[in-house]
């Protein structure tokens, strides 16, 4: 176990090895931080260091820490870098990613999300409900396949349930979207003759391209209409994946002040790694984690 003396030291090796814009952000330790960095420009190493300068510097218990990463090894990274010059403490600060932080929050709650008996789906689970959710298309569902593969639409809709959990989207906002892209169609360039031809006028209509971005925007639109569908299954099986998990927990949040207050109350400083990553839902969880301070000590790092 290191002394007092070589995590100080060890701190300050890490410090001056930072330029002076990264030297800024470090000492900037109240109040919102924006730090904007490119691909191995040390980003992990700046909120290693902002995370010890808090430590060293302030009263603050490393219980009242949070610091969200995109990936399991970023965590791993930055608590590895942590235990040099805070040693032990480093397994106290709140370092996980968006997912592993809303599962604690789950299973710390369990009464208040009633989910002791849902388990995570797996790959196999995720591709049968699927095919249930596909041979419950009516006849008339611009998705319903007779012919080749008649599954062909599980990636899509996979991909497209994933993004639509990610950024919270709701099925009105989407079909609404859906359907006024559908009206301006005929009226965008991409669909227009820019000039005259023997056959055709400029700004002449190519229906050819309107009919085919039709035919797939009604398809879009079936798809999206299914969302709650595909749910339901996830819920007959007692299953979730881990972007239900986000949207538990802001919903929780948003229901549910004592419980919000509780982890508002608690961290006091929040990190943000990967932020040009965060996904709509990721951002409104972070949101309503400072929304209770005037001035959040709220330190986010990205790629522009």
């Amino acid at each position: 176990m290191r002394t007092k003396e070589e995590q100080l030291a060890a701190f300050e090796a890490i410090y001056k090895g930072l330029n002076a814009q990264q030297q800024i952000a470090v000492d900037t330790i109240e109040g919102p931080v924006m730090v904007i960095a490119g691909p191995g420009t040390g980003k992990t190493q700046i909120l290693s260091a902002r995370i010890g300068k808090i430590m060293l510097e302030t009263d603050t218990a490393p219980e009242n820490i949070l610091c969200l990463t995109y990936t399991d090894a970023g965590a791993i990274a930055m608590r590895k870098r942590l235990v040099q010059f805070i040693g032990t403490s480093a397994y106290k600060v709140n370092i996980s990613t968006f997912h592993s932080f809303c599962n604690d929050i789950i299973q710390d709650n369990l009464s208040l999300f009633d989910k002791t008996s849902l388990d995570p789906i797996s790959e196999l689970e995720k591709i049968e409900l699927f095919k249930k959710l596909i041979d419950g298309f009516g006849k008339e569902n611009p998705l319903k396949r007779y012919r080749g593969d008649v599954y062909y639409e599980i990636s899509n809709l996979s991909k497209l349930f994933s993004a639509m959990k990610k950024e919270g989207w709701s099925v009105p906002y989407l079909v609404e979207r859906i359907n006024r892209y559908i009206l301006e169609i005929p009226t965008r360039e991409a669909f227009l003759y820019k000039r005259k031809t023997k056959q055709f006028e400029a700004g002449s209509i190519k229906q050819a391209l309107v009919d085919a971005e039709m035919e797939k925007m009604e398809k879009l639109k079936a798809a999206v209409q299914e969302f709650d569908n595909y749910q339901q299954l996830m819920r007959d099986h007692n299953r979730y994946d881990f972007d239900d998990m986000i949207n538990w927990v802001i919903k929780a949040f948003k229901e549910n002040k004592n419980l919000l207050a509780q982890y508002q109350e608690r961290f006091l400083y929040i990190l943000v790694d990967e932020f040009q990553d965060t996904s709509g839902t990721q951002n409104e969880l972070v949101e309503l984690l400072v929304n209770y301070w005037e001035q959040p000590n709220l330190f986010v790092v990205g790629d522009d």
